[in-house]
């Protein structure tokens, strides 16, 4: 039997990076620290934002933002050009490329590792029907694409059960697929006590009030923007503005009319909008509530920061790991109405 070759590099290959931070950055940034802290090698390759540097070592986490031109397509487009002959130039640099979703870096990380001889690992995320795969087949340039994946046959990483079990009966079939799980560090989410949790709040300014939190990007599948309405009519109904506050932590296409809807409703009292965070642990030191309305997930990366700072979490939504109705809905709103009436 040929013998494994160990691995003592890696290479993320990823669209965007910190600062800039979703469940992909986020996770690529982690598990990026996670291998270093085992002494292997990463180095993460990503396009240049403004207000970004070339270079950076993050902790021991080499980044390099390559310089794209123009915006949308001819963004992804140089990129993926840009990217595809640093692999080639750099490939003595690295034993594996990880890409970080199945877009256009992922493509010419196939193609370079084909040429150079190097594994190439494609990491999915989204639920069922925000995947890659299920977006890609809404137009032709995507099923051009899914047709290249299902020739080059690249391994793939999937965190959702129900994806995996979908993409069984699809033309991508016949790859290497892999169930995959993210994590987070328990270090630094140990339950406090009840005095330094209200340290916490009074620490953000939120007084002891009951806080529901919701931390992510603020787009459509998150559905803030519907929540926002169901946590207008509890503080009508209820009349408890006083004793509970929304905060939702992050930024995203929706973020306007998020804000807008706030103002709307005349939310001001029970809701802030604390924008994108890079520093989350005190917002989960203060929160006593986890809010996860989004209607598909791969697996939350704040889902799973919340169970492990032990905290109630709500779930309105599709499907989380393996759930394929919107059952949750009903149970989540009754368990919130019924925790805020006891405030």
């Amino acid at each position: 039997m040929e013998k494994r070759k160990e691995i003592k590099s890696v290479l993320m290959f990823i669209a965007t990076f910190f600062p800039l931070i979703g469940g992909s950055e986020k996770q690529a940034l982690s598990l990026s620290y996670s291998l270093v802290s085992r002494g292997i090698k990463v180095k993460v390759l990503t396009r240049k934002v403004k207000g970004t540097v070339s270079y950076q070592n993050m902790g021991g986490v080499f980044v390099r933002r390559l310089k794209v031109m123009g915006k949308g397509l001819m963004d992804s487009v140089s990129f993926m050009i840009a990217g595809f002959f640093y692999l080639l130039k750099h490939s003595s640099e690295y034993d594996v490329i990880h890409v970080h979703l199945a877009s256009s870096p992922a493509i010419a990380a196939i193609i370079a590792g084909k040429l150079i001889g190097k594994k190439v690992i494609v990491k999915l995320g989204g639920g069922k029907g925000v995947d890659e795969v299920s977006l890609s087949q809404k137009t032709f340039s995507g099923r051009l694409k899914l047709k290249f994946f299902a020739f080059a046959k690249p391994a793939l990483l999937v965190m959702n059960d129900e994806v995996f079990s979908w993409l069984k009966t699809t033309q991508l079939r016949n790859l290497k697929l892999i169930q995959f799980r993210n994590g987070v560090d328990t270090g630094g989410y140990s339950p406090l006590l009840y005095q330094e949790k209200i340290k916490a709040k009074t620490k953000l300014g939120f007084e002891n009030k009951q806080i529901f939190l919701f931390v992510g990007r603020l787009s459509f599948e998150k559905r803030i923007k519907e929540f926002v309405e169901i946590w207008d009519e509890l503080m009508r109904k209820e009349n408890i503005f006083q004793k509970a506050k929304l905060i939702i932590v992050g930024s995203g296409p929706q973020e306007q009319d998020i804000r807008e809807a706030a103002k709307a409703f005349e939310l001001s009292d029970s809701l802030v909008l604390a924008g994108a965070q890079d520093d989350l642990l005190p917002y989960y030191h203060a929160a006593d509530v986890f809010i996860l309305p989004s209607f598909s997930e791969g697996l939350s990366n704040s889902m799973l920061e919340f169970l492990a700072r032990k905290l109630p979490i709500t779930r309105l939504q599709r499907d989380l790991s393996d759930s394929t109705v919107i059952r949750n809905q009903g149970t989540a709103l009754a368990y919130t109405v019924i925790g805020i009436q006891f405030l």
